[in-house]
């Protein structure tokens, strides 16, 4: 669309941008990401049950640092915490299943290279 034929889309084109680029009226930051704390605790608790420990304990004190923020008011700081343990439930659990996979293919590769040393 050319905008150069309508005087008026012109006109109103600049008022939206300067209305957008404004600095007498800052525009409110959206909220955090909303995450439900107790839900997250509960998943880094099965991560070291179900998981790799080692990961998933990190995970819960992670998880409980992003639940105390959020009580406390401090939301940028709960939703940085609350990431950090979800990526670490994550791995925790890619972990496990990795080394349930790989498990019998190296048992098996183990009796295979014996069977060919015999």
């Amino acid at each position: 669309m050319d905008l150069d034929c309508c005087p008026q889309v012109m006109e109103d084109a600049e008022k939206a941008m300067e209305t957008l680029v404004s600095p007498t009226e800052a525009a409110p930051s959206p909220p955090p990401l909303r995450c439900c704390w107790l839900r997250l605790r509960y998943w880094a608790a099965t991560s070291v049950l179900c998981g790799c420990s080692c990961l998933g304990v990190v995970a819960l004190v992670f998880a409980v640092k992003a639940e105390e923020r959020h009580k406390a008011g401090r939301s940028e700081e709960a939703v940085h915490w609350g990431a950090r343990a979800r990526r670490l439930i994550l791995a925790s659990f890619l972990v496990w299943l990795t080394a349930l996979a790989l498990g019998p293919l190296l048992l098996w590769l183990l009796s295979y290279a014996i069977a060919q040393a015999e």
